[in-house]
């Protein structure tokens, strides 16, 4: 009995030289090709084709080598009681945290401009805003979120925080609830987004809500395209409501052609590259996951299937 890497091998490969390299007597398939559907006892992956699983009678463990467990979540096949885990790698949060800095920082210190004054051979000195004066707001307080909000805070930015359930995070203001989200955003300048995808959390970013920030607020995020109603955030730019985006995700990845949000000039977009779990940390949580079913004990990191995260 072994573990399936059903990854593509251009992000699979590492993760399977580690557990090999990390468990010799453990059996690891780099494809479904080479598995013997019967002997596969956990499956690493980020999204499933309905199906998939039926093939694995023997499967006890699926388990995403990230954070977000969406994708897996939604394959309408999904066994009932088979544990899905996530990796929780503490580097991926130092990571996101410099990700959402860095594109704050770039919008706030108008980078994006001196660069075109330099291109332009303009020397001309101007006043920036300060940190200070423009408040954070961030969706979502898990273990992410507040990561973001310490670092957010370090560098000078005023921050409050919203989930669905109230919290008490010292030193962070925090909201809660349908109310508390409504003020969060109409008292952010810039709004993080660091929400999981759950059906709560689809498309709750619309025209409706992002309207409630104040004119000219910037919007990063770093959760998950299907978040955002895309063709509403595009007119809020448009209309100058809102100055930019920094968006590390989207609905479509890659974007399909002739999506609007990849070219538009006020939106800054990278390819889901804020954080990446190393392969050795997906690799040993996989394994220690795998010692403890096992073992009949409790599993690290197990996704609560019903709420999505």
């Amino acid at each position: 009995m072994g573990i399936l890497v059903n990854i593509h091998p251009s992000m699979g490969a590492p993760i399977v030289d580690a557990l090999r390299a990390l468990a010799p007597d453990v059996p690891v398939w780099a494809n479904r090709e080479e598995a013997p559907a019967a002997k596969v006892e956990a499956m690493l992956a980020w999204s499933l084709k309905p199906g998939v699983l039926a093939a694995y009678p023997q499967l006890k463990l699926l388990y995403a080598p990230s954070a977000g467990v969406d994708k897996l979540l939604a394959v309408p096949d999904l066994p009932a009681g088979l544990p899905v885990a996530r990796t929780v790698d503490p580097q991926q949060h130092v990571e996101i945290a410099q990700y959402v800095v860095g594109t704050a920082l770039r919008h706030t210190r108008e980078l994006d401009l001196f660069a075109r004054q330099q291109q332009a051979g303009d020397w001309l000195r101007r006043p920036v805003r300060a940190s200070a004066d423009c408040r954070v707001g961030i969706l979502g307080l898990g273990e992410v979120g507040r990561f973001v909000a310490g670092a957010m805070q370090a560098v000078g930015y005023p921050v409050a925080g919203w989930s669905r359930s109230a919290k008490n995070i010292p030193g962070l203001s925090t909201h809660s609830g349908a109310q508390g989200l409504q003020q969060l955003l109409s008292d952010s300048d810039i709004l993080v987004c660091a929400l999981p995808l759950t059906p709560e959390t689809r498309d709750l970013l619309n025209r409706r809500t992002l309207s409630l920030l104040p004119r000219g607020a910037y919007f990063i995020n770093v959760g998950r395209g299907e978040q955002v109603v895309e063709d509403d955030l595009l007119a809020l730019l448009d209309e100058g409501h809102l100055a930019g985006a920094a968006l590390d995700v989207l609905r479509e990845e890659p974007p399909l052609p002739g999506n609007k949000v990849w070219v538009h000039p006020k939106a800054f977009v990278t390819p889901h590259i804020a954080a990446q779990a190393s392969a050795d940390t997906v690799a040993r949580q996989c394994l220690e996951n795998l010692r403890r079913l096992r073992a009949g004990e409790p599993l690290l990191n197990l996704v609560d299937v019903a709420r999505g995260y």
